[in-house]
């Protein structure tokens, strides 16, 4: 694993159509193991996660993310499925639906992009749009 700068901007829109934007750079961690690429870094009190550590595994079709700490969850992106997932809180657990419209991957042993198009439902309920921008380069 070596030493990168990690940067994540995400936009979540709700049912009206506004927009919320948030954009992070951290330093991170970022190498490949058995033909998949894996992108670590800390969250910080920008994403409201701060304490929260992440990894993102890179596959040539699909993504995966996971957290631990503060919260803890696993969400599988996989171009046009829909996914179920737990989102575990100290506030208690939350069921959510992933479905994935976009996803682009460019993995490369010294850059990374991946590009994430997704709708979130919580509790069966409501629904928002998500899009990820996440950008892995040599610090």
């Amino acid at each position: 694993m070596k030493e990168v700068l990690v940067s994540v901007k995400s936009i979540q829109r709700d049912t009206d159509g506004q927009d919320q934007v948030v954009e992070l750079v951290s330093p991170g961690t970022y190498g490949e193991r058995n033909g998949v690429y894996y992108i670590r870094y800390d969250e910080s009190s920008v994403t409201g996660l701060e304490g929260v550590k992440t990894t993102i595994k890179v596959y040539p079709n699909s993504i995966v993310l996971v957290r631990t700490g503060a919260v803890t969850m696993r969400h599988e992106y996989i171009l046009g499925q829909e996914r179920d997932i737990i989102y575990q809180t100290p506030f208690g657990d939350l069921a959510m639906s992933v479905t994935t419209h976009e996803l682009e991957v460019d993995a490369q042993e010294d850059r990374c992009s991946v590009h994430l198009g997704y709708d979130i439902s919580l509790e069966g309920e409501a629904q928002f749009y998500n899009q990820l921008d996440i950008e892995v380069r040599e610090e």
